[in-house]
């Protein structure tokens, strides 16, 4: 696939698709003969559906409003919610048909539980609950056709341990219902994300690991049984892992299971090449699935939202082409593979059908794959015609197969459906017969202005090989000495600093020479004789060289991460977004210096000339915070220097390393030595004095509360030799709340609330402390939450299997301990993980029983403790997650319109996330910061940020010349 920018939208990228062959003039006429007995056989769900589903294809609104509602219609509790989510999603439509009828059932609290039958009727027509007896029943049905099966254990997604045993046990009990019965050559589709809740490709080994030792009761059983496993190819995420799991049993003795190929990935064919090359026979042949791929939306989405090269076709005919040149490559491969065409085309079954008689393939030797509910019209016309057919049959209820159900909907009701074409629109067959011809273009030219920089994708060796070299390395330059620079050295004695890492406390990284009070009366010399040439430098050389610290970051990206595992104790995601994020505001801050410095005309008159621009304050002062050691101090300095400002950087104790290497790429960039300038030293000590004195004219901080106060109230107590009022930008933390409510999605609440409570050890600012559930949620969100916590061990950051690191230090351990003890004080521990020793290593604790005036609920903890309040209504969480001496960041889950637009107008945070983690905003797209205690209102990352680092002046020229005026003609 070529490459394709970050920036560009994936959705307007067409990828190149190569001319399709035709492997046998009779794929017309195959066509035709399936079109027409294919007619004769409409599909079930149209009964009773018919014009419900022509009122949502005619209406995408509808549409959107229609699916959301059954979208969260299981986890609705009682007649008033449901009643209540059926105005805000179809209240405003009128629908037809019987299925629109029955849905108006929703709109009167007391026929309200109706909906849910009906909504199950639906779905049964394209699942079957799990039960023994209705399981062999439509087994049964399938046998007469006649078909083969291939069964679908539905469920929540897996988040814990727990539940990974419970999808197994349910494919165990598949297994044995099918032996038990008379069900001949079934088959079992297997999803290895539902086998274990650490699947994940950063850890490549270790899931694969994971993955065959949880396979291996369900090879076995299923060997026994005589059913054979098929390997689904779920997300973008997955598919290393899928493979790789794959490979691993297919080089094993032993019946090897199929696995699953999606023509809509660009990569499919190289993967397809890739599995022939291992040594199939005839006896034992390659097993492909070959799909179109059910996941397109949410690729294409979570792609552009990571800025990452959209990983599917974004126009269907690539799609479809793709689809028949992997099915060529498959039946040329001979006996030797054992194709299963899964599809419900017109073109791309008669193209298949077409291909296997060009090659005399025997019907045992291939089959046709279709879903369970939607096979009715093409599967008596695909038997007609001599192929094989199996039915892809889903089993579960209807809260675990809820996003089944959606994705089969959305199906049938898309506007490349040939479902909806056939039967709804009445297309003829030559319509649907039409050969696959993509359009062709060229990738789309990079974006102008600034772009984010994407994460690393570990999904992909490179990213993963990159890190493991960067930790070998960082390990190998342990021991190393960072002196002052040499503009600063003195001839006072010289002080150092060891540098450890968290994670194995006498594991020193190094040692950094610490600044004392002649080194910042030195700098800061330094920076005031600097300041006027540096303000009279250009903006967009000054802009020049931010770019070019930003490049120089990116080629050292995975040093960098690597030096942050180390330090700091981030994971290997957490420490890449970090420098991510970094390269962000140099290149970010430098763009909008360019528009946002220089003149502009206020507003002139004949013989007036008006004009503004925003100038350097003078030297900066920048004092950062360990937890994001290269961002946070980048995007401070950033703004300060690219504005005209000197600055003297003070970083963190505790991640002087990180910073010395920040302070190293800026003078390879080009800055002036006197114009950049690096101050470690300890604590808040060195911080007072640089605030204090009296020619530094900016200070930008970030930190705790109680040191950020002290700062501000350093900072404008003007001392006799200050000639100037100080400005301040300061942000102090956070006790940041999320909101679960009734309605909410748990599989997306608990996942997101688990990352935003406890990844880096929930050590940032912007960490969720605080979680408030709604009503009859509390018992099932805190069973699924604690359950996943414990799905995730401690241990060192630089193995990519631990997601969970230590503690910064000693002193944040027992200060989290403290904590620890005043929460089982004040509530009810439900939940702490093991400890470890060897490092600064706090597990993960839970409390519920929480008050809002308890001082779990109220004071900043940085640690993985998270208090848990159970609210008896929605406007009472919102009421207490508003209670707090903070405001910087919060969240909030529900499906509710109103809910979710009272949380937009009455959760006063800087940054309010719905329905996703309240971490990780993006430079430029969320600017961060809050007011209260969090900050003073200022937001890193926005435009209003490089503000704080001028002051305006405006210029007012008359140029009247005793009754001339310039410029007007006569």
């Amino acid at each position: 696939m070529a490459s394709k920018q970050a920036c560009s939208d994936p959705a307007t990228y067409i990828e190149e698709a190569m001319p399709i062959p035709s492997p046998d003039p009779s794929i017309e006429a195959i066509g035709h003969a399936l079109y027409q007995r294919a007619r004769a056989h409409p599909p079930g769900f149209l009964a009773g559906y018919r014009g419900m589903l022509k009122r949502a294809t005619a209406d995408d609104r509808l549409r959107d409003a229609l699916f959301q509602f059954i979208d969260v219609l299981p986890q609705l509790s009682d007649s008033r919610m449901i009643a209540a989510h059926f105005q805000a999603y179809l209240g405003g439509f009128e629908m037809g048909g019987t299925f629109g009828r029955a849905l108006r059932l929703a709109e009167h609290t007391w026929t309200a539980p109706l909906v849910k039958l009906t909504v199950a009727r639906m779905a049964r027509l394209f699942m079957v609950e799990e039960d023994a007896a209705a399981l062999a029943s439509t087994l049964g049905k399938i046998a007469r056709l006649p078909a083969a099966v291939s069964l679908d254990a539905l469920g929540e997604a897996v988040l814990s341990d727990a539940e990974a045993d419970a999808y197994t046990a349910r494919i165990l009990k598949l297994v044995g219902w099918i032996e038990a019965g008379t069900t001949q050559q079934a088959d079992l589709s297997v999803k290895l994300s539902a086998i274990t809740p650490r699947f994940d490709p950063i850890d490549l080994a270790g899931s694969v690991e994971r993955v065959l030792a949880r396979l291996a009761p369900i090879r076995a059983a299923a060997a026994q049984a005589g059913v054979s496993l098929t390997l689904d190819m779920e997300n973008h995420d997955s598919r290393p892992l899928v493979l790789a799991v794959f490979q691993h049993l297919a080089e094993q003795p032993g019946i090897a299971p199929g696995v699953a190929l999606q023509a809509y990935r660009p990569d499919a064919e190289a993967d397809l090449r890739a599995l022939l090359g291992l040594p199939w026979t005839p006896g034992r042949p390659l097993r492909v699935r070959l799909v179109k791929g059910a996941y397109w939306d949410s690729e294409v989405a979570l792609a552009a939202q990571r800025f990452w090269p959209c990983p599917v076709y974004t126009d269907k005919a690539a799609t479809d082409a793709s689809f028949e040149r992997l099915a060529t490559t498959l039946f040329e491969a001979g006996e030797r593979v054992y194709p299963m065409i899964a599809s419900h085309n017109l073109r791309s079954l008669a193209y298949t059908l077409a291909l296997a008689r060009a090659r005399d393939r025997t019907p045992g030797s291939w089959e046709v794959q279709m879903l369970y509910g939607m096979a009715d019209p093409l599967a008596a016309a695909v038997i007609g015609e001599g192929a094989r057919l199996r039915i892809y049959l889903p089993v579960g209820d209807l809260i675990g197969g809820i996003a089944y159900l959606i994705r089969r909907l959305l199906e049938n009701t898309a506007s490349t459906s040939v479902l909806r074409q056939a039967y709804l629109e009445d297309a003829s067959p030559e319509r649907l017969l039409v050969a696959p011809l993509a359009p062709t273009s060229a990738p789309p030219a990079p974006a102008a202005g600034f772009c984010n920089t994407p994460l690393a994708d570990f999904s992909q060796a490179a990213p993963r090989q990159a890190l493991h070299a960067a930790l070998t390395q960082v390990t190998a330059e342990a021991g190393r000495d960072y002196p002052l620079h040499p503009s600063l050295q003195s001839a006072t004695a010289t002080r150092w600093r060891d540098s450890f890492n968290p994670a194995a406390p006498t594991h020193r990284l190094g040692r950094v020479e610490q600044a004392d009070p002649e080194h910042i009366q030195q700098a800061v010399r330094q920076a005031v004789i600097a300041f006027p040439g540096w303000r009279e430098v250009a903006v967009g050389e000054r802009a020049r060289l931010c770019r070019a610290a930003a490049q120089i970051m990116a080629r050292r990206r995975f040093e960098l991460a690597a030096w942050q595992v180390q330090e700091v104790g981030k994971a290997w995601r957490e420490a890449d977004a970090d420098v991510a994020e970094a390269i962000d505001y140099w290149n970010y801050y430098a763009d909008v210096a360019e528009r946002l410095l220089g003149w502009r005309t206020t507003r002139d008159f004949p013989g007036e000339r008006n004009a503004t621009r925003y100038e350097a304050l003078g030297p900066a002062v920048v004092i950062s915070p360990w937890n994001f050691p290269l961002a946070i101090l980048s995007g401070m300095s950033a703004a300060a220097l690219v504005c005209g400002n000197p600055v003297i950087m003070k970083p963190a104790t505790l991640a002087q390393i990180n910073a010395c290497k920040l302070h190293e790429i800026l003078l390879q960039a080009g800055f002036p030595p006197a114009v950049a300038q690096l101050l470690p030293g300890e604590g808040d000590s060195l911080g007072a004095q640089l605030a204090r004195h009296p020619d530094i004219a900016v200070i930008a901080f970030t930190g705790s509360r109680a040191a950020g106060l002290a700062l501000l109230e350093q900072a404008h107590r003007r001392s006799p030799e200050q000639k100037r009022v100080k400005r301040v930008v300061c942000e102090m933390g956070g006790k940041n709340a999320i909101v679960v409510d009734e309605d909410a999605d748990l599989d997306e609440a608990v996942g997101h609330s688990l990352a935003s409570a406890f990844d880096y050890q929930g050590q940032k600012c912007s960490a969720a402390s605080r979680l408030i559930t709604v009503g009859g949620v509390h018992e099932r969100f805190l069973a699924r939450l604690t359950a996943a916590l414990a799905s995730w061990p401690l241990g060192p950051p630089a193995d990519p299997q631990f997601r969970f690191g230590p503690l910064i230090s000693q002193q944040a351990l027992e200060k989290a301990q403290h904590y620890l003890d005043l929460g089982r004080s004040e509530g009810k521990q439900v939940y702490q993980g093991k400890p470890l020793a060897g490092g600064h290593y706090f597990a993960p604790a839970v409390f519920a029983g929480i008050r809002p005036d308890h001082r779990l609920a109220r004071e900043e903890i940085f640690a993985p403790i998270l208090a848990v309040l159970h609210a008896p209504d929605f406007a009472s969480a919102l009421a207490w997650a508003g209670d707090s001496d903070y405001a910087l960041t919060g969240g909030v889950f529900s499906r509710l319109p109103q809910h979710l637009d009272a949380a937009q107008q009455r959760f006063g945070v800087g940054n309010l996330y719905l329905n996703r983690a309240i971490t990780g905003a993006r430079v430029g797209i969320q600017p961060f910061g809050g007011v209260a205690l969090s900050g003073t209102g200022v937001q890193a990352g926005g435009e209003d940020y490089l503000r704080q680092f001028v002051w305006s002046r405006v210029v007012s020229s008359n140029r009247l010349r005793h009754g001339y005026v310039p410029g007007i003609a006569y």
